[in-house]
């Protein structure tokens, strides 16, 4: 019996870690590579296909500018992907899935496919972008690139720009649909997102990430209103002044001339005795019943005294 169960045990011993062992063996990486991500992920790697990230290195605007900068080998840091400095070489064109999902593609899917999706990683070639961001609201709030861009298409996460907004900003996007602004067809991002003005810097972005709005964003459209020469600028307000007057009615205008003109008068001693002998009178009739307790005692106290004598 005990030889049976040794047995038993020696062979459970053996399957077991011989299952173990082929589980855990890797994958053959020329089985399961990089190139092969498309065929479980078709749909991911189709937008990227279509995407700037995939034709960074291949677009006509990338090459063209590349060209005027005399074929600068860092472009291809960004644009490419596995570039190496001290060979001028890189592995694939275009950013491709390893630059975001860094973990072996050898090991997956036994493994899970580790993703970076912080926006430092997205910093490192969008420079400019990247310091804007950080110093902004949205920076402070931890809300990262991804949150609002689709890595893969890079596309906004949701429809437009407004849509987008109007994912966390519900309040501020809902009020907004009923401001002037929105009535001359302008957007959160016409203010908030506003194009740049100076060169494009490293990162190319030509759209500001600091989400502020400075007196140039209103100058941009209300240019005239904000600079008009000074006479324009009081017969302007004095037309403004002369059609407040027109809409109001004459004893309303008047009032207000009374109260903007009206000085504060120095308080007469008369209202001050007024005061304390209303606080007197009050005083008086709350506390006329114990009086007149307090008097009934020393009348009680003086006729007994009377009597005894």
């Amino acid at each position: 019996m005990f030889k049976r169960v040794l047995i038993g045990v020696t062979f459970a011993l053996i399957l077991g870690f011989a299952t173990f062992a082929a589980t855990q063996a890797q994958t053959d990486p020329e089985a399961y590579g990089s190139d092969d991500c498309g065929e479980c992920h078709e749909a991911v790697t189709a937008q990227w296909e279509n995407s700037v990230h995939g034709h960074a290195s291949i677009a006509e605007s990338f090459l063209a500018a590349w060209a005027e900068a005399d074929n600068e080998p860092e472009c291809l840091a960004c644009h490419t992907t596995g570039y190496s400095a001290a060979t001028g070489s890189y592995d694939k064109e275009g950013i491709a899935c390893e630059t975001c999902h860094p973990s072996n593609p050898a090991e997956h899917p036994q493994k899970i496919m580790q993703t970076d999706i912080s926006s430092r990683l997205c910093g490192s070639c969008h420079v400019d972008t990247f310091a804007e961001w950080e110093t902004s609201e949205h920076g402070q709030e931890e809300l990262t690139c991804a949150r609002c861009h689709n890595p893969h298409s890079n596309a906004l996460r949701v429809g437009s720009m407004q849509d987008t907004c109007r994912t966390c900003h519900k309040e501020e996007t809902h009020f907004f649909t009923f401001t002037a602004h929105a009535e001359e067809g302008l957007l959160c991002t016409d203010c908030h997102l506003a194009a740049k003005s100076e060169p494009l810097g490293n990162g190319h972005s030509q759209i500001s990430h600091t989400f502020s709005i400075g007196s140039e964003t209103c100058t941009d459209c209300h240019n005239e209103e904000m600079h008009m020469p000074g006479s324009n600028l009081a017969q302007t307000m004095g037309n403004a002044v002369m059609m407040e007057a027109s809409i109001l009615p004459a004893d309303t205008v008047e009032s207000q001339d009374k109260i903007s003109t009206a000085q504060p008068s120095p308080s007469s001693p008369y209202n001050f005795a007024i005061l304390a002998a209303l606080i007197g009178m009050a005083f008086g009739l709350v506390g006329s019943p114990w009086l007149e307790k307090w008097q009934a005692k020393l009348r009680a106290e003086k006729v007994g005294g009377h009597d005894g004598q």
